[in-house]
């Protein structure tokens, strides 16, 4: 009887190259999945970061700026009041030149040396201002100006004894990463409540019209702040963007922006004020 026998056949060098390779491609696929869905993940993160802070930048300056004039006497918030210097007890502050350092002001700027507005009202009863508890019974001048480190600052002023009480003044950060921020004045040109124009502080202030004030139009350009957006997600160029008018150029490729505008009603103004 003849017995044959079988050798075990292996995997030849070949065979394995191949099943290296088709393993490489794999790992390379799924990494490549996973860096696109990382790249993804944060590119999203950081556009929701610049509509946030724009969302509660618009959100908090409405909710104070909303309060212009509440519980102001017509004895200091009429046509005559704005003729003088100001009392410290109407409802719009005094106008600050151009380029005005908005951190060392009290009043009402149109472009300060940040290139951004200073919005400033009065209101003398209601809800404490820029996020303080509890309500308030005497004038209090609210502010919002954009700072050197780009973050929304909201300042509350009392007056006592018709002064402003500025060393015991209240200042809150209220957003980050805001480029820029501008105002203008809606003004009721027919007294029938609705703003037919809208002025920047300074044509209001020189035309002697705001006791015709009816609404404040915000409009600003956020960012990202710290985050970043992946190389393969920035624009090649910086987009160009426009805001009430205005036309700005982001500051980087590497941030996201959003621009965000609101038209806010004084609806807590004096009724019984001649509004023309």
């Amino acid at each position: 009887m003849i017995r044959t026998t079988r050798k075990q056949a292996g995997l030849s060098i070949i065979s394995l190259m191949i099943a290296s390779a088709i393993g490489v491609f794999l790992m390379g696929g799924a990494g490549k999945i996973y860096l696109d869905s990382k790249n993804a993940f944060v590119a999203r993160s950081t556009i929701a970061a610049a509509a946030e802070s724009s969302r509660f930048a618009v959100q908090d300056l409405r909710r104070n700026l909303v309060m212009a004039g509440r519980g102001i006497t017509e004895q200091n918030d009429n046509p005559g009041v704005y003729n003088l210097a100001d009392n410290n007890l109407r409802t719009f502050p005094g106008v600050d030149a151009d380029g005005t350092v908005a951190a060392n002001s009290t009043g009402i700027i149109d472009i300060d040396s940040n290139n951004s507005s200073a919005v400033a009202i009065r209101y003398a009863s209601g809800p404490a201002p820029c996020g303080q508890d509890g309500t308030i019974d005497t004038t209090h001048t609210v502010r919002y100006y954009r700072n050197s480190d780009a973050e929304l600052m909201c300042q509350a002023i009392e007056t006592v004894a018709g002064a402003l009480n500025v060393g015991g003044a209240f200042e809150r950060a209220m957003a980050s990463g805001v480029v820029f921020m501008r105002a203008l004045y809606g003004v009721d040109t027919d007294a029938d409540g609705v703003a037919n124009q809208y002025l920047t502080a300074t044509e209001v202030d020189n035309a002697g019209r705001w006791v015709n004030v009816v609404t404040i139009r915000i409009g600003m350009v956020t960012s990202s702040d710290n985050e970043e957006l992946p190389y393969v997600y920035r624009p090649e160029t910086a987009e160009q963007m426009s805001v009430l008018g205005m036309e700005h150029t982001a500051d980087d490729t590497s941030h996201s922006f959003k621009t965000a505008s609101a038209t806010i009603a004084l609806r807590n103004l004096n009724t019984t004020v001649q509004r023309q």
